[in-house]
């Protein structure tokens, strides 16, 4: 049994907490419990959301019960932009999206959201960068599956993370949170949780990792880079996404108002 799927009974399309979203123009500031639904597969989308904080996944559920986890969305993370192929009516999901942690995020309506990128350079900016590191990300990921390592592959999304939401200091250690449970990560890296505990515990031993606490430290970010043949934001565009660039965006449509900067939003 998956740990993520004690999940809230939770349609996609339901209104978020009316205390923490109010709907103006288009664009509302929505707040959702960790293990609910943004999207079950077949849901009408009608909105897309902007990640302030919190993370989600979307994954494909097989018949029988397993789960493959296609793409993790994380603060400042456009979630989903494969809704985009309705147009301004939005599309239908095909996987399910869920919570994993808590998240905050701007939901912003699809007719607002072509809209501002219609009128603005700045918002198409970000929405093609999007889509170039979603697809990166894919590409990499498949990879994963098919070529690397047990050792490898969990290097190489530790990696991945540290760049999109962690840093580096100038002794070459990486930091990030870490939310995912042993399950997810199996079903991110095509695992089992018991390989995924052994090849944790062996990265341990070894001195690559610690983990704890819901926190990642990555000793030696160079000797995990080339152990995992991860190719970095200094070969590539970066991996981060500019999350105040995007609120100052998409904040910026009339009426929306502004989005308090508490958190880890106040230190982005």
């Amino acid at each position: 049994m998956h740990d993520t799927f004690g999940l809230i009974a939770e349609p996609a399309a339901a209104k978020a907490d009316p205390r923490g979203a109010v709907a103006l123009a288009g664009v509302a500031l929505d707040h959702r419990r960790a293990n609910s639904y943004l999207a079950r597969p077949g849901d009408r989308m009608k909105h897309i959301f902007l990640l302030i904080d919190g993370w989600a996944a979307r994954y494909r559920l097989l018949s029988d019960g397993r789960r493959q986890i296609t793409a993790l969305f994380l603060p400042g993370d456009l979630c989903d932009l494969a809704w985009r192929d309705g147009g301004k009516d939005g599309g239908r999901a095909v996987q399910h999206v869920i919570a994993i942690t808590a998240i905050r995020a701007l939901r912003i309506e699809f007719g607002t959201f072509e809209r501002q990128i219609e009128c603005d350079p700045g918002a198409r900016t970000i929405v093609d960068h999007e889509a170039h590191l979603l697809a990166e990300a894919q590409c990499e990921w498949l990879v994963s599956l098919g070529r690397r390592s047990a050792v490898e592959r969990l290097a190489h999304l530790f990696c991945e993370l540290v760049e999109r939401i962690g840093a580096v200091n100038a002794g070459g250690i990486g930091r990030c949170e870490m939310p995912l449970t042993q399950t997810d990560m199996a079903d991110i890296t095509g695992l089992t949780p018991v390989h995924v505990n052994r090849t944790l515990q062996q990265m341990r031993r070894s001195g690559l990792i610690e983990l704890k606490s819901r926190q990642l430290k990555l000793r030696d970010f160079a000797r995990i880079k080339k152990i995992a043949f991860f190719r970095s934001s200094a070969d590539n565009p970066p991996l981060k996404n500019n999350l105040p660039e995007a609120l100052k965006v998409f904040q910026n449509i009339p009426g929306a108002g502004a989005v308090p900067t508490h958190g880890r939003l106040a230190h982005a």
